[in-house]
C-alpha cells in the first residue's frame, strides 16, 4: 500500500510537474503572442503620438508667425527691421512646411526646445512618423500649404504698406502717412479671423489624432482585458488540476499572490499621490508673489521661483543653493531698528530658530537688489513631517514691504515737519495781513507800471512795424520821383524836352509827394492817443488801418479780401487801441503766410454785428497755429518769431485791449473752409467789441 501511495503520489508529483509545465509553456506562449500584438498596437500609438507631436509644432509655430507678424505691423519702423522679421517669419514657415512634409511622406522631423534644466537649456525632440499606407496626402496639409501661400502674399502687402508709410513719414507728407496708417489698421484687423482658420486647420489636425490615439488605446485596453481572461482562466485551470493533488500548495500560492498584488496596487497609489503631492505643493510655492525658501534647519531643501528672479545672478535655485551657504549672508547690517534681522546668531541661536521663539514679534530684513535696498517681513514656521520620526522642515517667507516701509518714512518726515510747516505758515499769514494794505497799493502800482511798459513795449514793436510799412509805402512814390527827375534832366541835357513835359514831370514829382504825405498823416493818426474813451465806428478804424499794411501785402503777393455786411458798426472806447489790436493780426496774417508760403496767399477780412456785439474776423490761408501752442498765444512775451522779429507780447495787449479796455471778447481757431471762389485752411482770429449803447457823440 506503501508502494502505490508513493507510486501514485510520484505519478501525481510527476502529472502535476507536467500540468505546471504545460501551464507555464501555454502562459509563454500567450503571452508572446500578445506581446507582438501590444507591440504593433504600441507602434502605431507611437505614431499617432508622432503625428500629434508634429501637430503641436504646426500649431507653436502658426503662434510664433502670428507674434511676429503682429511686430512687423505695429512695432516696426525701418526697412531693416521690417526685413530681419520678414526673415524670422520665413524660417518658421520653413519649419511648418518642413512638418507638413513629414505628415505627407513621413520621416524624422527634428526640433530644437527650450528647457529650463542645467545641462539641458537646449534639447532636441526627435519625432518619427511613419505615414499610413493608406492614407495618400493628410488633410492637414491640404488645408493648410495655401494658406502659407496666402501669409507670403499677406506679408508681401503689408511690407509694402510699411514702406509707403516710412517713405510719407521720411517726406514729412502726414496725409498720405495717416492715410496708409488707417490702411494698416484696417487690414491688420481681417488677420484674426485668418489666423483663426489656420489655427482651426492645426486643432483638427490634433483633434482627429486625440480621438484615433483614444479609439488605439480603447483597443489595446480591450485586447489586454482579453489577454488577461484568458490568462487567468489559464491559470485557474492549471490552479484547478494541481489543487486536487496539491490543495495546501496552490491556497498557499495563491494567497501569496494575492498580497504581493495589494501590495504592488497599494505601493503604486502611494508613489502615486506622493507625485501628485509633490506638484501641488511645486504649483503653489511658484505661484505665490513672496520669497519661499524650505530648509531643515541647517541646510536649504526648496525654494520657490521668486527667489531665483529676486537673485538674478544665480541661473537656478540648485545654483544658488551650491554658491550661497545661507540667505542670511545678504543681510544688510547697517539697520534702523532691532526689529530687523541682521546677525546669523542671537544668544547662541541661529536667526531661524530665534525668530520662531519669538513669534508674536514681527521681523524684518533688508537685502541689497543692485543698489537699493528691498524691505521684507519674514517669518519662520515649523512643520512635522513625521510623528514618529519627528521629521520636520521650516517654511521661511520674505514678504517684500518696500513701498510699505518707503511709505511710512515718508509720512514720518511729514509728520514731523509738519507742526513746523503750520507754525512758518502762521507767521508768514500774520506778517501778510499786517501789511496787506500796503503791499496791495505797492503791487498795484507795479502793475499798473508794469502794463504801462507792456503797452509802451507793444508800441515800440508797432513803430518797428509802421517804420517798415512806411517804407513799402513810400518805395514806389520815391521810385517814381526819382525816375521822372533824372528823365526829365536827360532831356534838358539833350534838349530834347518841352516846356508842356516839364510841366507835366513837375505835377506827377507833385502828385507822388502829395501821396508821401498823406501816408505821414494817415501814421501820425495811427500813433496818436486817444484821451478818452468815445463812440467810433469800426468799418472807419478798417478803412484806416489797411492802407497802413497794404504796401506791405503788395508786396509780399499777398490779396486781401474784405466783406463788410454793415457800413455802421458802433462801439464805444479808444478806436486807435482798436487799429492796433487789427494791425497786430494782419501783421502775423502777413508773417505766417510769408513763413509757411502757401500756393494761394490770402487773408479774408470780414465785419458784422449780432445783437450785443460787433465782429471782426481775419483769417490766413496759412496753415494753421500748431495745437500745442495755440492755447499759448495771448500769454505775454510768447512768440513763435525769432528773437529778432518779434516781442512776443503783441497779441498779450491785443487781448488786453479788448478785454479789458473794451470789455469785449478776442479769440483764436485753426479753420478750413471755402469762401467765394478761395480755399482758406489757417488761422482764424476773432474779435467781438460790444455795440455803443449811444450815438449821440456821432
Amino acid at each position: 500500500m506503501q508502494t502505490i501511495k508513493k507510486t501514485n503520489t510520484d505519478k501525481k508529483l510527476v502529472l502535476l510537474i507536467f500540468i505546471f509545465i504545460f501551464g507555464f509553456v501555454s502562459l509563454i506562449t500567450l503571452n508572446n503572442f500578445f506581446s507582438s500584438l501590444s507591440a504593433k498596437l504600441d507602434n502605431e500609438t507611437k505614431n499617432l503620438k508622432a503625428k500629434i507631436a508634429i501637430g503641436e509644432f504646426i500649431a507653436y509655430d502658426i503662434v510664433k508667425i502670428r507674434a511676429l507678424f503682429h511686430e512687423l505691423a505695429t512695432t516696426t519702423s525701418n526697412q531693416k527691421s521690417r526685413d530681419r522679421l520678414i526673415g524670422k517669419i520665413d524660417g518658421v514657415l520653413y519649419d511648418i512646411k518642413d512638418s507638413l512634409d513629414v505628415l505627407d511622406h513621413g520621416g524624422v522631423l527634428k526640433r530644437f526646445i527650450s528647457l529650463n534644466i542645467v545641462g539641458h537649456l537646449n534639447t532636441v525632440k526627435v519625432v518619427k512618423y511613419q505615414k499610413p499606407s493608406n492614407e495618400k496626402i493628410s488633410l492637414e496639409s491640404i488645408d493648410i500649404r495655401p494658406k502659407l501661400d496666402e501669409l507670403r502674399d499677406k506679408i508681401k502687402i503689408i511690407n509694402e504698406l510699411l514702406a509707403k508709410r516710412s517713405l510719407y513719414k521720411k517726406n514729412k507728407d502726414f496725409k498720405s502717412f495717416t492715410r496708409t496708417a488707417r490702411k494698416i489698421r484696417r487690414y491688420y484687423k481681417t488677420l484674426p479671423a485668418y489666423f483663426t482658420r489656420l489655427s482651426e486647420n492645426t486643432r483638427r489636425l490634433l483633434y482627429e489624432g486625440e480621438i484615433e490615439l483614444k479609439a488605439l488605446q480603447k483597443e489595446i485596453d480591450f485586447e489586454k482585458q482579453k489577454y488577461m481572461k484568458m490568462k487567468i482562466a489559464l491559470i485557474l485551470t492549471v490552479i484547478l488540476i494541481v489543487v486536487i493533488f496539491g490543495y495546501m500548495i496552490t491556497k498557499k500560492v495563491a494567497k501569496d499572490s494575492q498580497e504581493i498584488y495589494e501590495l504592488n496596487l497599494n505601493l503604486q497609489e502611494t508613489l502615486t499621490k506622493q507625485a501628485k503631492q509633490e506638484r501641488a505643493i511645486r504649483a503653489i510655492l511658484d505661484a505665490q508673489s513672496n520669497i519661499i525658501i524650505v530648509t531643515n534647519g541647517y541646510n536649504m531643501i526648496d525654494a520657490n521661483k521668486q527667489l531665483v528672479k529676486f537673485f538674478d545672478q544665480y541661473k537656478d535655485f540648485e545654483d544658488f543653493k551650491n554658491k550661497v551657504e545661507c540667505i542670511c549672508d545678504f543681510f544688510e547690517k547697517d539697520i534702523p531698528n532691532d526689529e530687523y534681522i541682521a546677525q546669523k546668531e542671537y544668544d547662541g541661536v541661529n536667526w531661524v530658530d530665534y525668530i520662531m521663539l519669538n513669534h508674536q514679534k514681527h521681523f524684518k530684513v533688508i537685502i541689497k537688489k543692485g543698489a537699493k535696498k528691498h524691505h521684507f517681513l519674514i517669518q519662520a514656521t515649523k512643520t512635522i513631517l513625521d510623528d514618529d520620526t519627528g521629521e520636520a522642515v521650516i517654511i521661511i517667507t520674505f514678504n517684500d514691504i518696500t513701498v510699505e516701509v518707503n511709505t511710512q518714512l515718508k509720512l514720518a518726515s511729514m509728520n514731523k515737519n509738519l507742526e513746523l510747516l503750520v507754525a512758518n505758515k502762521t507767521k508768514e499769514l500774520q506778517e501778510l495781513n499786517e501789511n496787506l494794505e500796503q503791499k496791495v497799493i505797492i503791487e498795484s502800482a507795479k502793475a499798473r507800471e508794469k502794463d504801462k511798459q507792456l503797452m509802451q513795449q507793444a508800441r515800440f514793436a508797432a513803430l518797428g512795424e509802421m517804420i517798415g510799412n512806411i517804407a513799402h509805402q513810400w518805395r514806389q512814390p520815391l521810385s517814381a520821383i526819382s525816375s521822372i527827375s533824372s528823365g526829365m534832366q536827360l532831356q534838358m541835357e539833350l534838349g530834347l524836352t518841352t516846356d508842356e513835359e516839364i510841366n507835366n514831370s513837375y505835377k506827377k514829382i507833385l502828385n507822388n509827394i502829395e501821396f508821401l504825405s498823406q501816408t505821414i498823416e494817415d501814421f501820425r493818426g495811427f500813433f496818436k492817443e486817444d484821451k478818452e474813451n468815445v463812440d467810433f465806428n469800426v468799418v472807419d478804424i478798417i478803412n484806416k488801418t489797411v492802407p497802413i499794411i497794404e504796401a506791405s501785402y503788395k508786396d509780399n503777393n499777398i490779396i486781401l479780401h474784405q466783406e463788410i455786411e454793415n457800413d455802421t458798426l458802433i462801439s464805444h472806447g479808444m478806436p486807435s487801441e482798436l487799429s492796433q489790436v487789427f494791425l497786430n493780426i494782419l501783421n502775423n496774417a502777413k508773417d505766417a503766410t510769408v513763413s509757411n508760403n502757401p500756393k494761394e496767399r490770402n487773408v479774408y477780412l470780414h465785419a458784422t454785428c449780432n445783437d450785443k456785439y460787433n465782429i471782426v474776423t481775419i483769417q490766413d490761408n496759412a496753415g494753421g497755429i500748431p495745437l500745442d501752442i495755440i492755447e499759448k498765444i495771448f500769454d505775454p512775451y510768447f512768440t513763435t518769431k525769432h528773437q529778432s522779429q518779434g516781442t512776443g507780447i503783441g497779441l498779450y495787449m491785443s487781448k488786453d485791449i479788448v478785454e479789458n479796455h473794451m470789455h469785449g471778447q478776442i479769440s483764436v481757431k485753426n479753420i478750413s473752409r471755402t469762401i467765394g471762389e478761395y480755399d482758406y485752411d489757417g488761422a482764424c482770429f476773432i474779435v467781438k467789441i460790444p455795440k455803443a449803447t449811444s450815438h449821440s457823440k456821432l
